[in-house]
């Protein structure tokens, strides 16, 4: 079940969290490193009303920010929805004990329904290019692939994706917000 974060949950959060990193770094990603996401990160995702927690059997199996502002580069992408509002995935992260359990998608299909209830008409997400599980994730969930661009000290470039909510689930015959998760 998918449910706003809470303060006693950050703990556990640090520990998945560190974990996807190790497990990120044996795979040749190097896109999260010591210095992101830190609990900070999370801790005030959870201050703006923006965490998100996968529970099942009373544990926290994975966490996630969304948001309705994007990283700092958003403003310079060529989107081809472009108009806002929007949402956006951000720092979505599953234990790797977890893994191949759905919960990434879970994820996604929620910031869909978050996306209907509040009136947003797009979604979108970005990952580094070494992020494989990331990108089968985003093609899964329905995004298109919009551009992808070099960023820092990365061996491969940041790709971003998006995905037009009502459309999408229009096309699904998706009409309102489920008690699913």
């Amino acid at each position: 079940m998918i449910r706003k974060g809470r303060s006693e949950d950050l703990d556990r959060i640090q520990t998945l969290v560190n974990r996807a990193k190790q497990l990120m770094t044996q795979e040749g990603n190097d896109q999260w490193d010591e210095t992101y996401p830190t609990r900070k990160h999370y801790e005030d995702d959870l201050h703006n009303g923006q965490l998100y927690v996968y529970e099942n059997g009373g544990i926290v199996l994975g966490a996630a920010c969304i948001s309705g502002e994007g990283h700092h580069e958003y403003d310079e992408i060529a989107w081809n929805i472009s108009q806002k509002p929007y949402l956006c995935m951000k720092r979505l992260a599953v234990d790797p004990e977890a893994r191949l359990r759905g919960i990434g998608l879970a994820f996604y299909q929620y910031a869909d329904q978050l996306a209907l209830q509040r009136g947003v008409p797009s979604l979108r997400t970005d990952t580094n290019g070494s992020n494989q599980a990331a990108l089968r994730l985003f093609e899964k969930a329905g995004y298109s692939y919009v551009t992808s661009e070099s960023h820092g000290h990365y061996k491969e470039p940041f790709v971003y994706y998006e995905k037009n909510v009502k459309t999408e689930l229009s096309q699904q015959g998706i009409n309102k917000v489920t008690d699913k998760f």
